[in-house]
């Protein structure tokens, strides 16, 4: 993984935002499946995932932050989202301690900005990371749950503007 990605696909995702939600700009979610595979956090490719049921990911491998309300239901379909909020640490002892907030993307209906600031404000707090500590930290101390929630919100995005 390089460093540039993870802020280029930030300020991408930050300049083009509102064009992305108005469905003037496409989401190639691929371009940000292969960034989070790149981090090494989870144990498969992200779009292995999506369908595989909550029953099976909670048992499996989740680091139980992400509200799982439905053990049969396919991962693809969980509504909750864990957005990359802060980090902090000491960088001179290889400590990052990244903190987390729910963030529900669904109420009457689909909230495509929710799923966009949740990609796009946990990959710019990801990138400014990535560009001052060892990827080894990244993959040690980021959230299994934070990085499928970030693969389950351009997957969605891309789901809702192809409809």
């Amino acid at each position: 993984m390089t460093q540039d990605n993870v802020r280029q696909l930030a300020d991408w995702l930050e300049e083009n935002m509102a064009a992305i939600a108005d469905r003037k700009v496409q989401l190639n979610p691929e371009t940000i499946f292969a960034v989070l595979d790149d981090f090494g956090v989870l144990n498969n490719p992200v779009v292995k995932y999506f369908d595989i049921t909550e029953e099976t990911y909670y048992q499996s491998e989740s680091d139980h932050k992400l509200t799982l309300s439905d053990d049969h239901k396919l991962l693809i379909d969980v509504t909750d989202r864990i957005m990359v909020t802060h980090v902090d640490g000491v960088l001179a002892e290889n400590k990052v301690n990244f903190e987390y907030s729910h963030e529900a993307v669904y109420e009457d209906r689909y909230l495509v900005k929710r799923d966009l600031e949740v990609l796009t404000y946990g990959l710019a707090v990801i990138g400014a990371v990535a560009a001052t500590v060892k990827h080894n930290l990244i993959q040690a101390d980021l959230s299994k749950d934070a990085v499928l929630s970030l693969a389950l919100a351009a997957q969605n995005i891309a789901n809702w503007q192809a409809k």
